[in-house]
């Protein structure tokens, strides 16, 4: 592999690496295979459904979510991620979509607000799209519905489709020592201090590599943009931009918007001085800007 692609292979993963969310003092639901729920907060209260990133457990998002006690919080674990046991699916993000979207309904949730970080993320705006009657709002947190085209504004969605499956296919094969190694180097990209890289690569070693060598290729080789316009509830991404990344913020902002403007509402915000999992980097900031997103009113 040449070093071009080898460095794009580690951003790529670093990306789309994220995390779920599990609350330590929550009761767990009864949920099909794809995923687990853990339920906290008030079951009156707005249901607001968090989902996970690639290969990760949620902890990262419980210093934030605390302080939605009065909100019916479900936090979400996907299958194969953190531990949880993998399930066989030839379309891992679809099937992952359409177990939510069949939890909500069975749940009786009504409409919901979803938040996602990376993986996802887009995991939300597909289920806002597929079903926007049953979505309040979303917040994307870190993430892009054309992945490739954050490296390379010129990519193509043939070029993500032609190159994905390679990368994939390389993930999945490798042997667990080398795929371990490869993961422990994009630890940097992900979070600030090495206590928060430490977490997200235990929740790695704790995957399952077939899964998340699937789930990458799918997100990876993907366009989603054509689905954006399906999306009627109101959008907030988060991005986390510091001075050791490649490109400016405003470089940054501008390449995240370009792939958003197929939304009918949508408000990007950058959170500075955090890596990829800012909620991790910057908790405080993180927080408030949670609250704001899930404080407004129903539009």
């Amino acid at each position: 592999m040449s070093a071009f692609l080898t460095f794009l292979y580690r951003a790529a993963l670093a990306v789309v690496l994220a995390l779920c969310f599990a609350l330590a003092n929550g009761a767990f639901a009864q949920t099909p295979a794809e995923f687990r729920i853990e339920r906290a907060g008030d079951p009156d209260g707005r249901t607001v459904i968090f989902i996970p990133g690639l290969s990760s457990s949620g902890e990262v998002w419980s210093q934030s979510a605390a302080a939605l006690d009065d909100f019916d919080v479900h936090a979400v674990t996907l299958a194969g991620f953190a531990g949880l046991p993998p399930v066989e699916s030839q379309a891992f993000l679809p099937a992952m979509r359409d177990a939510l979207i069949d939890y909500v309904e069975q749940e009786g949730l009504g409409s919901v607000a979803i938040a996602g970080h990376s993986l996802g993320g887009q995991l939300a705006l597909q289920i806002a799209a597929e079903r926007p009657d049953l979505v309040d709002r979303v917040l994307v947190v870190d993430s892009a519905p054309f992945f490739l085209g954050l490296f390379n504004p010129a990519a193509t969605a043939e070029q993500a489709a032609a190159y994905a499956p390679v990368a994939a296919a390389q993930m999945a094969n490798a042997p667990r020592e080398a795929f371990l190694a490869q993961s422990r180097q994009g630890m940097a990209v992900q979070a600030i201090s090495e206590a928060a890289q430490d977490q997200v690569f235990s929740w790695m070693e704790a995957s399952d590599q077939a899964t998340v060598a699937q789930a990458m290729g799918e997100l990876m080789g993907g366009d989603f943009r054509p689905l954006l316009p399906q999306v009627e509830a109101p959008v907030t991404v988060l991005i986390g931009w510091e001075a050791m990344m490649p490109l400016d913020a405003d470089t940054l902002r501008t390449r995240y918007e370009s792939q958003y403007q197929g939304l009918q509402q949508f408000e990007l915000r950058v959170v500075q001085d955090a890596r990829h999992f800012i909620m991790l980097d910057q908790p405080q900031a993180f927080a408030v800007e949670l609250a704001r997103w899930i404080g407004e009113e129903t539009q």
